[in-house]
């Protein structure tokens, strides 16, 4: 089975992906947060997965195609 791709917006410190990653075979494809201390958090967690800074300014247009699509609490 091919890895499943995950989206995450809201994303915090990645403690949700964590899980995510935890229990099922996935990869994150991007993340939307906008606190610079979380997006440096989420660099050193997730090397090389593109974060993006504003959620209104992202769509199905300029993002990779997901599996699943996870949020925390904005």
């Amino acid at each position: 089975m091919s890895s499943l791709r995950v989206g995450s917006l809201f994303s915090g410190i990645g403690a949700l992906d964590l899980g995510v990653h935890a229990l099922f075979n996935c990869s994150t494809e991007w993340f939307v947060e906008s606190e610079p201390f979380c997006q440096q958090v989420l660099r050193k967690r997730f090397p090389g997965t593109p974060i993006y800074n504003d959620v209104l300014k992202v769509s199905s247009s300029n993002l990779s195609p997901i599996d699943i699509l996870v949020g925390g609490f904005p």
